[in-house]
């Protein structure tokens, strides 16, 4: 995507939206929202309130200015540009409609909701840019509304070894992991979860718990994606990764599987299950609250997105 240089000193405006779509007759339509302040027709997004992650907007945002619910997939496009002269970052999802619709919350800002093709979007599109986000999606969106997705979690930040003097499978989270783990509602709910599974160290039930409590779902645990596994048998915590691939292959309905482990084990599961896609994302690093999400077809990884912690 095109790119300004802008002044590091001046305050950049960060937003994020999606580009909404939903399968009639197995084709695509695009969700388009009309603003009268500008006259303009793009898709749904606005700006980041404060405390909130770039993907808790656009969840927040596609609902209130569509008035679907959806279910989040991959990232497009992370766009750049100035508007009105002041620098603005902008990041878009693809994300599917999964309820019926309910009223636009503020029509002096979005008056208008409208169903597109992907040629008449194209045209109805009122900015270049915008037109550059729907071929991104244009060019992923293949068999897009089949992916599974698996959530690699880090548990959130915990007591330092030192710190503790028990056994280290019963070391707790410390005062800002707690803090985190109440914040990843806000942002994993909008992949969707259908289960969760947990290490069966403290640290990771407590990280994934209330997350667990908010959305009803009873986490499992699963010794084999422990560090005492992992040191025991490196490939025990990736074969259990592997089954939801296979399940995802085998059924015709997409899944949202979140799993929380530990900092040797995750980046060990991605590197397997994605290949060359991990490289630069094992890169990053993994610290306590970060996660990766992979989105899968057929038994295999087509995309992935790291997300930050909270």
């Amino acid at each position: 995507m095109s790119k300004a240089n802008f002044d590091s000193e001046t305050t950049e405006i960060m937003a994020s939206g999606a580009v909404l779509y939903r399968l009639v007759d197995d084709e695509i339509e695009i969700g388009l929202i009309h603003r009268p302040r500008y006259d303009d027709w793009s898709f749904p997004k606005g700006k980041i309130e404060f405390g909130e992650s770039f993907l808790a907007t656009a969840r927040r945002e596609v609902l209130e200015e569509s008035g679907y619910a959806a279910k989040f997939g991959p990232l497009i496009a992370e766009i750049q540009y100035l508007a009105e002269g002041v620098p603005k970052r902008v990041k878009y999802w693809a994300a599917q409609a999964i309820s019926e619709a309910k009223p636009i919350a503020d029509t002096e800002e979005v008056d208008q909701f409208e169903w597109h093709s992907f040629k008449s979007a194209k045209a109805k599109l009122t900015h270049e840019e915008d037109r550059k986000v729907l071929k991104l999606f244009k060019d992923i969106s293949a068999g897009i509304d089949k992916y599974s997705t698996l959530i690699l979690l880090r548990h959130a930040k915990a007591l330092k070894r030192v710190e503790w003097i028990g056994d280290d499978g019963d070391r707790p989270l410390d005062n800002r992991g707690q803090i985190q783990a109440e914040k990843f509602r806000s942002i994993y709910e909008a992949y969707g979860i259908d289960e969760i599974f947990s290490s069966d160290a403290y640290r990771c039930l407590e990280t994934v718990r209330p997350l667990g409590r908010d959305l009803g779902i009873n986490v499992g645990i699963a010794s084999d994606i422990s560090e005492y596994q992992y040191s025991r048998d490196k490939d025990k915590p990736l074969k259990f990764a592997k089954k939801f691939l296979k399940a995802s292959k085998d059924s015709e309905s997409s899944k949202t599987v979140l799993l929380c482990s530990h900092n040797p084990v995750i980046p060990k599961i991605l590197k397997e299950l994605a290949g060359a896609m991990a490289f630069d994302e094992i890169d990053r690093g993994l610290e306590p609250g970060d996660g990766w999400v992979l989105f899968h077809q057929d038994g295999k990884v087509r995309a992935i997105n790291f997300i930050q912690r909270p």
